[in-house]
């Protein structure tokens, strides 16, 4: 399995997921809601990457192209998560909840100006099965 390259971003914002739960209404109004399951599902992860190289964006993109041609799931460097705390950057790495990443969209690449660029990324992380997606 792939990780993503150790580029560090220049800001993040993390979505840890929802628990997978259905509303149920009864007749006078009342909701009961139900889970389905333990671990939440759908973690979503943006990552900006302000004036890079165009050397680091062909790694970037090249590493979409690898992941998404071959439809494979990657973890994140140590770089991504660099600046979080321990147990925050377990959540977003997959050693808590068996998250795997993947592109959730191509990469956004805007030229700043010559040889300097700005990049988004959009990442899902779905639960996956370590024994089978490793």
């Amino acid at each position: 399995m792939a990780n993503f390259p150790s580029i560090t971003p220049t800001a993040r914002s993390f979505k840890p997921g929802v628990y997978p739960q259905r509303a149920y209404r009864s007749l006078n109004g009342a909701v009961v809601k139900r889970t389905f399951g333990n671990s939440p599902y759908g973690a979503a992860l943006e990552l900006s990457f302000d004036n890079i190289s165009d050397a680091n964006v062909v790694t970037l993109i090249d590493h979409y192209r690898s992941q998404t041609a071959a439809n494979a799931r990657f973890l994140l460097s140590t770089s991504i998560t660099a600046g979080m705390s321990s147990t925050l950057a377990a959540r977003a790495n997959a050693s808590v909840d068996n998250l795997r990443w993947e592109y959730a969209g191509p990469p956004e690449v805007e030229s700043v100006r010559p040889g300097i660029n700005r990049v988004r990324i959009s990442l899902a992380g779905e639960i996956r099965d370590p024994r089978y997606d490793a």
